[in-house]
C-alpha cells in the first residue's frame, strides 16, 4: 500500500472536486475517468465510453436490474448504462459540486446522492450489481470499501472495479517520486497494489460464494485526452 506523506481524507476529497470542479470538466468532460482504447484510433470520448460500455458488458446487465455507482462523479456512467442497459441506478458520490450537475442532467432511473460508500445506508442484498470506476482509491478504508459491496450486493450480484493501482513491485524512487505525489496531488489516502485488492476481494468472495468481483485487465486502458485535444 503506497501512503502519501501528507494525509488525506474524505474531507480533502471533497474540497479538491468542488474546488477544481470547473476545470474537471472542461478537462475531462462528464466522465471523470480513463478510457479504454480497442485499436488506438477511437477519439477520447470514444475510448471513455467504450470503458462503460465494457463494465456493462463484464457486469452483464439485464434492463430492470438495480445497481451502484461507487464514486459516480456527475452521474454520466450511470446515465449511459440507464439508457443503453435500462437499468436503474443508485449513484454516490462525496462532491456536491458533482451531484449539482448529475441534478441538471436528470435521466429517469438514475438516481444521485451526496454521501460516503463507506456509509452508504442501502439496504442488505439490495442491489444486482456495482462498479466503481476509478473511485476505490478515494476510500480511506478499502476492505470496508469490499464490506460494503459484499453487503449491498444480493446473491449472484457483480462488481467491477476500474483503479490505479500500484506494481507489486513497486519501489524506491518510483514511490517516492511518482506514486506518493499522485497520491498528494489527486488526494487519494492510499494507493493499493494488485495483490492487496485481489487479496481483499479473495476474502469478501470467500465469505460470500454467490459474489462475482471482475478484476481483469483491461489491455488499452489509458489516460484520456483534454476535450478537444
Amino acid at each position: 500500500m503506497i501512503v502519501p506523506d501528507v494525509s488525506q481524507n474524505a474531507v480533502a476529497v471533497v474540497d479538491h472536486y468542488d474546488e477544481l470542479d470547473p476545470i474537471y470538466r472542461r478537462v475531462w468532460g462528464e466522465h471523470v475517468h480513463h478510457g479504454l482504447w480497442a485499436t488506438g484510433r477511437e477519439t477520447p470520448g470514444e475510448a471513455v465510453e467504450a470503458l462503460v460500455d465494457t463494465v456493462g458488458d463484464r457486469l452483464g446487465l439485464r434492463p430492470g436490474q438495480a445497481c451502484v455507482d461507487i464514486g459516480c462523479g456527475y452521474g454520466s456512467t450511470a446515465r449511459r448504462l440507464a439508457v443503453t442497459r435500462g437499468v436503474r441506478s443508485t449513484g454516490f458520490t462525496l462532491s456536491a459540486e458533482q451531484a449539482r450537475y448529475a441534478a441538471a442532467h436528470p435521466v429517469p432511473g438514475v438516481d444521485i446522492q451526496v454521501s460516503d460508500w463507506l456509509t452508504n445506508g442501502l439496504a442488505d442484498a439490495s442491489a444486482d450489481a456495482a462498479w466503481a470506476i476509478e473511485s476505490s482509491e478515494h476510500m480511506v478504508d478499502k476492505p470496508r470499501f469490499f464490506a460494503e459491496a459484499h453487503r449491498v450486493l444480493a446473491p449472484g450480484g457483480r462488481l467491477v472495479i476500474c483503479a490505479w493501482l500500484a506494481g507489486n513491485g513497486a519501489s524506491g524512487w518510483k514511490v517516492r517520486h511518482l506514486l506518493e505525489p499522485i497520491c498528494r496531488e489527486g488526494r487519494l489516502p492510499s494507493m493499493a497494489r494488485a495483490r492487496s485488492m485481489r487479496r481483499w476481494q479473495r476474502r469478501r468472495a470467500l465469505n460470500s460464494p454467490g459474489l462475482r468481483m471482475s478484476a481483469a485487465g483491461l489491455p488499452g486502458l489509458g489516460r484520456s485526452a483534454p476535450a478537444g485535444s
